[in-house]
């Protein structure tokens, strides 16, 4: 396939002005889930917000820059951690994970069961499509190692099949047959899928814009405003409605709302493409103009988005004649060469693990470790640890034939602290030697002081007295044991004694999972403590998601009371507490009035006005904490 360079460049800087229109138009809606219809004198702010759709994306180009068609996940979770403070939803989930040691694709899953699906990943689409220009699977395959980062199959399905019709659109300037090409990306039958295809058929259909959103929300619509499941959708309404016209789809996707930054970003981009920089109304660029806004550390050497247009362009042309992908870009200009640190590493090692990367004393954890590139004939892999794990093999033998090593490693039992963050190297005797850190998360460790109830209700309560033979009874103000001043020893060991094991609940993912010790139906109360040992004074968020009510307690003191049955999710509510030095004792009381208990805990950093880049920005602007440790209970 042959391509015109000025055609190229002209496609890409249209994307890029795309991009940065849809997201400036569509950040000050972003999270609004009602219609949104504004007219278009009223779109542009008055100053171009930077945003993570892109911003990303200029990080990769770097790491293109410096690494080539060589660069793996990890490359660009380095230069996550090193150049992008965003800790944001999923992205901070991804940093919490990379910092113990899990990499990719583990770290999108892990301690991630409500952003795993989230847009953080469909929003980064373009740069694959961009420097793959007619090469789809390829583009798709680097797409499908960024999504990695910090999503599951559903998100990364939409990175993979935006990624690829970017990269068909230089020659297929159709919207509806560059979705027909590339919606076999999207999982098969997961929502993401289905509402996909029924916007298609409601559009199909002549259904107006607003019946057809009120369509895909009763068919499988969620409430998070930032799900790649509702919103991947309606930015293919946008693309439908719109017409090809830039200004129409940025409002159809406007009108939709939800994650609206992301929505416009995405459909802007793809018209912006298909037209070319040179066919964008002259009314809209004005309002964009040429200057690269952004919001992470790292800076390009010229801060225009025709600089990094032609940047762009240079990387598709060395990577079409690297990857050997037939497409021809005639007329491209003499270019720079990658520098050597885009050659592969002779050899690679990785680690996949069996179930989850996590652990609490006493448990077994598998982990295999592979070998990529030239092994040696007599190679020797040896995994070292924390003191204490016992590592089986902690030597194995490998050659060219034998290169996937299975890994069994047992957690101590006999500890008295219990790190989240534990480490281990493996290391490989090669020329020059090769080495490779991946991480076990240290589990929380909570003890159960018992489950309560009132066998019957109030006896002036009319309604419930009909409902004593099918109910128990639960009250969050009732201090079934003395809050808080409650024996946790004594009742932990008579616990432990009426279940006949230790009374104890292993927080793999932040979850306190009741059903792993307590089996009884129908409302109750549980009382739960925990012990976590802090390097140093700090205050921090204590990032709560439930279902139901609960009273914490930090150190004796109350630190929230919250009565309320909602739908879980991971930020439902957020308590700022102070950890002192050394042990600290939570003290959890827990109500499950329905069927399910949904509860999970867990601490983020809290700089107040010494954040670096959001003074007094709220929690999700923070870093989780990796650095503490539990006492283990006896």
């Amino acid at each position: 396939m042959h391509l015109s360079y000025d055609r190229y460049l002209d496609q890409i800087l249209g994307g890029w002005i795309g991009k940065s229109m849809g997201g400036a138009i569509g950040a000050r809606f972003e999270g609004y889930k009602g219609w949104i219809e504004i007219s278009p004198d009223e779109m542009f702010p008055d100053r171009m917000p930077p945003n993570d759709d892109l911003d990303l994306q200029i990080l990769w180009l770097k790491v293109l820059e410096e690494k080539g068609a060589a660069l793996t996940a990890d490359d660009l979770a380095a230069a996550w951690l090193e150049w992008c403070w965003y800790p944001f939803n999923e992205y901070g989930i991804f940093r919490r994970n990379w910092r113990l040691g899990i990499h990719p694709p583990m770290s999108g899953r892990f301690t991630n069961q409500f952003w795993e699906t989230g847009m953080g990943c469909p929003i980064r689409a373009e740069i694959w499509g961009y420097v793959f220009p007619g090469a789809p699977d390829l583009a798709a395959r680097y797409a499908t190692m960024d999504g990695s980062l910090d999503h599951t199959e559903q998100s990364i399905g939409a990175e993979k099949m935006l990624a690829a019709m970017a990269s068909m659109a230089f020659f297929v300037p159709d919207v509806r047959r560059l979705a027909a090409m590339f919606i076999h990306y999207l999982p098969k039958d997961t929502p993401i899928e289905r509402l996909t295809r029924a916007a298609f058929q409601a559009y199909d259909e002549g259904l107006s814009l607003r019946d057809a959103r009120d369509r895909l929300m009763a068919l499988a619509g969620i409430p998070e405003a930032c799900d790649s499941q509702i919103n991947v959708p309606f930015t293919f309404l946008a693309l439908l409605y719109g017409g090809n016209d830039l200004q129409e789809t940025l409002l159809a996707a406007l009108r939709c709302g939800y994650d609206t930054d992301c929505t416009l970003a995405t459909a802007g981009a793809l018209i912006g493409q298909i037209l070319g920089a040179s066919r964008i109304p002259a009314p809209l660029k004005e309002r964009i103009g040429d200057e690269l806004v952004m919001g992470i550390q790292y800076r390009r050497p010229e801060m225009t988005l025709s600089a990094l247009a032609r940047d762009t362009a240079r990387m598709g042309v060395l990577l079409a004649q690297e990857c050997h992908t037939g497409v021809h870009i005639d007329g491209a200009p003499e270019v720079a060469p990658l520098p050597a640190t885009a050659r592969p590493p002779r050899t690679r090692l990785s680690a996949t693990y069996e179930g989850l990367p996590a652990a609490a004393p006493g448990d077994v954890v598998q982990v295999t470790v592979h070998l990529e590139g030239e092994v040696p004939r007599r190679g020797e892999l040896t995994i070292e640890g924390p003191p204490g794990w016992t590592i089986v093999p902690q030597v194995a033998a490998v050659d060219p034939v034998h290169r996937s090593v299975k890994i069994t490693l047992h957690a101590p039992v006999k500890v008295t602290e219990w790190p989240m963050r534990n480490l281990f190297t493996a290391r490989l005797n090669a020329s020059p030697p090769v080495k490779y850190t991946f991480g076990i998360a240290g589990a929380g460790l909570w003890r159960l002081l018992g489950v309560y109830y009132d066998a019957l209700p109030d006896e002036n309560d009319l309604v419930q007295q009909r409902r004593r033979f099918n109910q128990h009874f639960v009250s969050l103000q009732r201090p079934y044991l003395p809050e808080p001043d409650i024996d946790v020893e004594r009742l932990y060991r008579e616990w432990s004694q009426k279940l006949g094991r230790p009374a104890v609940i292993p927080s793999y993912e932040h979850e306190i999972d009741l059903s792993r010790l307590v089996g009884l139906r129908g409302p109750y109360c549980a009382y739960l403590a925990r012990t976590i040992i802090s390097p140093e004074d700090r205050p921090v968020y204590i990032v709560i998601g439930n279902n139901d009510g609960y009273r914490l307690y930090l150190n004796g003191e109350l630190i929230a009371e919250v009565d309320e049955y909602v739908w879980w999710a991971p930020f439902n509510n957020v308590h700022r507490a102070q950890l002192r030095q050394g042990p600290n004792h939570l003290l959890v009381k827990l109500l499950k009035r329905g069927d399910e208990l949904k509860f999970t805990l867990g601490l983020r950093a809290d700089s107040g006005d010494k954040h670096p880049f959001r003074p007094n920005g709220g929690h999700n602007v923070e870093d989780w904490l990796v650095d503490l440790a539990d006492v283990v209970p006896e």
